[in-house]
């Protein structure tokens, strides 16, 4: 289901050394629409036609940006990249013409089916509901981009308190919500992933130096190819082959090392690790396991997506930026990681764990002494 949701699309990067601030230029297509009404219900009543099935609707990105500096310029970079012009949409109130919003979009080609559609919405004067209309687009979208950049403190609480509103409202289909944070920001990611998010919107923060457009669209890419993958992995789960009737459920799926045998049967032992397993980081395949058969199946499906995520954020950042040690993602009320080990760049530890019991710094710990123990 999820791999026709997102498709399978081949959006470009953006070259990081000729697009910046000063050299994006785009063709922009001015239109005034009048309004008489609240403007978000208006785009909530146009989309009830147009994307009441994700599943059928065409793939859109949503760019939630609340400094106002990155998203247009993104917008801007795509279309000077792909030769798709930037629509820009003036809602104005129809008694006094007063603009209430502006909506920006463009379309960024794809290899198959129909393009990859991007949109912001930037709110004008004293609006009641500022974030109404940003939100109507987000939750009708497959994937949502939250740019953080550098926001003050006080303005990361209004918007975590407002994007936790609008995930938990009926209208909220957006099954993806991604917050992109500035180098350095682990404590704002650990805050980001640990909130009461809905179990059905997964939840991942990832740090990019946003130094122009290219960065942020290549930090959007990466968490868009990232959601098809998983989407892959899912719809193409039923088929993956089961567990011998005779396997016990904490066997290896192969042999390991003893090493690692003795290194995941330390780590299930800690408070709220459900499951944990060795997978290889090249291909996603789980090379062993400890975990009943139902949750080895789960963290099967989440190995790959976490080992896609990794790689991709490695092209973008190329030889210069060095390889993260561990990606954490929010699944509703567990998280997935993904930690590289030390005695080997080909192999990662990978778990599933209850975000209430989970300890995860005792299971870091836990994790590195067994490989310190390795002679």
């Amino acid at each position: 289901m999820l791999n026709s949701l997102f498709g399978e699309f081949g959006p470009r990067r953006l070259p990081l050394d000729t697009l910046d601030r000063q050299t994006v230029t785009a063709t922009v297509e001015d239109s005034d629409v009048l309004v008489d009404e609240d403007i978000s219900r208006s785009m909530r009543a146009r989309f009830a036609s147009t994307r009441a099935d994700l599943g059928q609707a065409s793939s859109m990105i949503t760019l939630l940006d609340p400094s106002g500096i990155w998203a247009p310029q993104v917008i801007r970079a795509l279309s000077e990249a792909g030769g798709q012009g930037v629509e820009r949409l003036n809602l104005r109130d129809r008694a006094t013409l007063r603009t209430l919003a502006v909506i920006e979009r463009t379309n960024v080609p794809s290899t198959s089916g129909g393009p990859l559609k991007v949109y912001h919405a930037g709110m004008r004067g004293n609006t009641v509901s500022p974030d109404d209309l940003p939100n109507a687009l987000a939750e009708s979208s497959q994937l949502t981009a939250v740019i953080i950049g550098a926001l003050a403190p006080h303005a990361v609480t209004g918007l975590l308190r407002n994007l936790l509103s609008a995930t938990r409202q009926p209208e909220w289909q957006c099954p993806w919500l991604v917050f992109i944070l500035p180098p350095g920001a682990s404590a704002m990611r650990q805050r980001i992933l640990e909130q009461d998010w809905p179990t059905d919107v997964r939840i991942a923060a990832m740090s990019e130096s946003l130094t122009g457009a290219a960065t942020v669209w290549n930090a959007v890419l990466t968490a868009w190819e990232a959601a098809v993958h998983a989407g892959t992995q899912t719809s193409a789960s039923p088929q993956a082959a089961p567990l011998r009737d005779d396997a016990s459920p904490s066997a290896a799926a192969l042999a390991p090392p003893q090493w690692l045998s003795h290194a995941l049967s330390a780590v299930a032992r800690t408070e709220g690790v459900l499951a944990c397993g060795i997978v290889d980081m090249d291909c996603g395949e789980l090379l062993a396991f400890e975990a009943d058969q139902r949750l080895h199946l789960e963290l099967r499906r989440y190995a790959p997506a976490l080992c896609a995520a990794r790689r991709a954020h490695l092209a973008v950042g190329g030889p210069t930026v060095p390889a993260p040690e561990e990606f954490l993602v929010t699944l509703g009320a567990r998280q997935a990681l993904l930690r590289r080990l030390s005695h080997s760049d080909a192999l990662g530890f990978v778990a599933l764990v209850d975000r209430s019991r989970a300890n995860l710094a005792l299971m870091r710990y836990r994790l590195m002494d067994a490989e310190r123990q390795v002679t």
